[in-house]
């Protein structure tokens, strides 16, 4: 017999491959003092790849409380020239180091909350910005990957995209801008660039597309909590006649070739007038998380379904508090047409499903008048529901009717009070799922309905808003569904949506239930089965059919 393979008992006992991974992802600093320990670790952490520069390894507050700096007393905001220039000399010192013994290929720089460094040199404005200083170190003129972050919004950052390394690079994130520049000469094109993360910064449109034209080979960009300033030239004046005042619309267009992810989460304009739109002809993934009112403003260049990449999008709705409900449909089913050629469709909303329902035919030939997802084979629902309302079923009604082949249905479904009523429930699911496998194992013939005492009750039949209409999907192409729910009493709608499906879905092979508790006996029971052999006309292999746990 093989002897068995010696267990790591300590660092020392990892090989060097994998504590130059453990190194690549410590500050400069601390990794630079693990040269000490032996002499197997003098050369670790220089061939580790990274440099990680942290404001909070070359503060020198702690050591200077009994002694005020005066020159900190001097600066605006209590920034310190003292340690703005000790952490620009050390960076290059670090950066010296490591490159003399491999290329470093990654730069991270974080500015730490409380830092009395400032990201501009405070004492020669004219020289460059303090990170333009670091990335533009000789020895960071290889790195592949850069990561820039001000942990604190309220400093004033301006970080010139002509500064950054564009031989090699091939991934940046940026984080809390509060001004981008993107001042690129001629010569500074970004070749090998496919991935752009920019998080809680503000730029101008116009500068954005510059950085995207100098990077033909971008395919990932991701834009979260970001505010959009908009220059005159994009501005048009429009005469909208709402209150006899003339409204000034912005019209703005981002072009954006070789992306093929896009997030869009979580902004802002300058001016609440805008209207902006994609061209994206590679697009396959797109997440778009933001309010209502907002997306309205954004738009997708129309794609045909022959020609269309569009593979996924995720789309996490919420409601303004300042916008009525009465505001939200047309705006959300006016947005969700821009991805009728998508193949898998997540929706997300932080409101009830109500709202955006469309009870009555006329706003029905409105908003939806043609739309059909037909190439769409995976929908999922993340929602609330008004218990009491007639209407909530009405709008997962409009959406089967638009998406007829759909394969995959998955609704997680919810009170507005679902968190709080579920959290006991949740905090003993391991136990009762544990205690489910071992019930399930020894079962009998006893089982737990699900519909109560008298499972062919027109009750738990009737679902307002979805019986008595007609779709495509559950005719022909519906094999799965999952139904997420907390089932608080036995004929509570998810009990009435799983009998519904049962019933209706004439090709169904997969039940996924999840009531909140995992409680295997409430799901793998005989009334799904009797529920989905109702219809003795149905096309389907009844043993085919599996009812499983979510």
């Amino acid at each position: 017999m093989a002897a068995a393979a010696a267990v790591p008992r300590s660092l020392s006992d990892l090989t060097d491959d994998v504590l130059r991974r453990i190194l690549f992802f410590a500050p400069a600093r601390e990794g630079a003092a693990t040269a000490v320990l032996s002499r197997r670790w003098r050369w670790l952490w220089r061939t580790s790849g990274a440099v990680n520069l942290d404001t909070r390894s070359f503060s020198f507050s702690s050591s200077s409380q009994d002694e005020p700096d005066v020159q900190s007393q001097a600066q605006p905001w209590g920034f310190s020239t003292k340690e703005t220039e000790g952490f620009l000399h050390a960076a290059g010192e670090a950066l010296a180091a490591a490159a003399a013994a491999s290329p470093v290929k990654r730069l991270t720089v974080v500015i730490a909350k409380g830092s009395k460094i400032h990201p501009t040199l405070l004492e020669d404005l004219s020289r460059h910005d303090l990170i333009g200083a670091v990335i533009s170190n000789p020895a960071a003129r290889r790195i592949e990957e850069l990561h820039i972050e001000v942990e604190e919004q309220n400093k004033s950052f301006m970080l010139s995209f002509g500064s950054l390394a564009s031989e090699t690079l091939r991934t940046v994130r940026i984080v809390s801008c509060c001004c981008l520049m993107a001042a690129l000469p001629n010569a500074a094109v970004f070749q090998r660039l496919v991935e752009l993360h920019l998080e809680w910064c503000g730029f101008c449109l116009v500068n954005l597309q510059h950085i995207i034209d100098a990077a033909p080979q971008l395919e990932t960009l991701h834009l979260e909590s970001w505010f959009i300033m908009l220059p005159e030239e994009e501005k048009e004046e429009h005469e909208q006649f709402d209150g006899q005042v003339p409204k000034v619309v912005w019209r703005c267009r981002l072009v954006l070739p070789a992306v093929t992810a896009l997030v869009f989460a979580r902004y802002t304009y300058q001016s609440k007038e805008v209207r902006l739109e994609l061209d994206a002809p590679r697009l396959r993934y797109f997440r778009y998380e933001g309010y209502v009112h907002l997306s309205d403003t954004l738009s997708l260049k129309p794609q045909s379904a022959s020609s269309s990449n569009l593979a996924q999008v995720d789309l996490e709705l919420s409601k303004h508090y300042d916008v009525k409900d009465q505001q939200l449909c047309e705006p959300f089913w006016r947005f969700i047409r821009n991805f009728s050629t998508t193949r898998v469709l997540k929706l997300q909303l932080d409101f009830t499903m109500d709202t955006v329902a469309l009870t009555d035919k006329e706003s029905q030939d409105q908003l939806l008048g043609g739309l059909l997802f037909s190439l769409l084979e995976r929908l999922e629902l993340q929602a609330h529901y008004e218990p009491m309302s007639k209407t909530s079923m009405v709008m997962l009604a409009n959406l089967l009717h638009c998406c007829p082949v759909v394969r995959d249905l998955r609704l997680k479904l919810s009170k507005d009070l679902f968190s709080r009523k579920c959290s006991s429930i949740d905090q003993e699911a391991q136990e009762d799922f544990n205690n489910s496998v071992d019930h399930f194992r020894h079962r009998r013939s006893r089982t737990v309905s699900l519909g109560g005492e008298d499972d062919g009750n027109h009750e738990a039949s009737y679902v307002s808003g979805l019986s008595g209409e007609s779709f495509s999907c559950l005719q022909s192409y519906l094999r799965r569904v999952r139904l997420h729910f907390c089932m608080e009493e036995p004929m509570c709608l998810g009990v009435q949506l799983t009998k519904f499906f049962a019933e209706n879905a004439m090709i169904l092979e997969e039940m996924y239930i999840h009531d909140g508790s995992q409680k295997m006996p409430e799901h793998m029971n005989t009334s799904v089965g009797r529920w989905i052999a109702k219809n003795s006309t149905k096309m389907r292999n009844l043993a085919g059919v599996a009812v499983l746990p979510g």
